[in-house]
């Protein structure tokens, strides 16, 4: 479920970009929850009904396991907020979140998807097999609240994280979750890779950003 949900830049806002801990889950997790809500690959995985539980409980899972196997999370901060405006959660080179290291979850995945497990559980598999086999960096998913989206949000996000990769001449990998999104990325060079396959939702897309230098 390694998903993202961002809208076009439009104006700034001020914010700051701060390293999330595991505290930051709970809130961090709603945002990605908020941001997802109406993404037709991640939601086409869940039961037919209320969406807003089933995605919260997911990102939390899905951050938990994240900062456990030595992956990041950056918010997107601003005065007077509540809960961050925006999410990044990526995982570095060597820290991917393996299908064994998500057996310890398997009941709350369970819980969350229950007759769609089957098809969450292939859909990851998928997913990952269809990763680069060159070592990279992986954007796990980027999300902003709703109120926030074309705002700049995403792009900070992106934009701030990405100069670091540059830094150390590495990959990147995501997949876009809707056809939408594909320009968008493109804008900080990642290429399309194609659909990945999957079963049960509508597929995401692969895309590559190469090293750069």
């Amino acid at each position: 479920m390694s998903k993202n949900q961002e809208a076009p830049e439009g104006s700034a806002r001020r914010i700051e970009i701060v390293t999330a801990t595991p505290a930051d889950t709970p809130g961090a997790a709603a945002t990605l929850a908020a941001a997802f809500a109406t993404d037709a690959h991640v939601v086409g995985m869940l039961p037919r009904g209320d969406v807003a539980r089933p995605l919260t409980l997911l990102w939390e899972r899905i951050l938990l396991e994240t900062f456990h196997a030595g992956g990041h999370a950056y918010l997107a901060v601003s005065p007077g907020e509540s809960r961050p405006l925006g999410v990044a959660l990526w995982e570095a080179p060597g820290s991917k979140v393996s299908i064994p290291q998500m057996l310890p979850g398997v009941v709350a995945y369970l819980r969350i998807f229950r007759s769609r497990f089957p098809d969450a559980f292939t859909t990851e598999l998928l997913a990952q097999r269809a990763h680069p086999r060159t070592p990279h960096w992986y954007l796990k998913a980027v999300g902003t609240l709703p109120e926030a989206q074309g705002t700049g949000v995403g792009t900070r996000l992106v934009q701030e994280r990405l100069a670091v990769v540059d830094r150390q001449r590495a990959g990147t990998y995501l997949e876009a979750s809707t056809t939408d999104l594909i320009p968008y990325y493109e804008r900080f060079g990642f290429v399309s890779r194609g659909p990945v396959p999957c079963r049960g939702t509508v597929p995401a897309t692969g895309m590559w950003r190469p090293p750069v230098g």
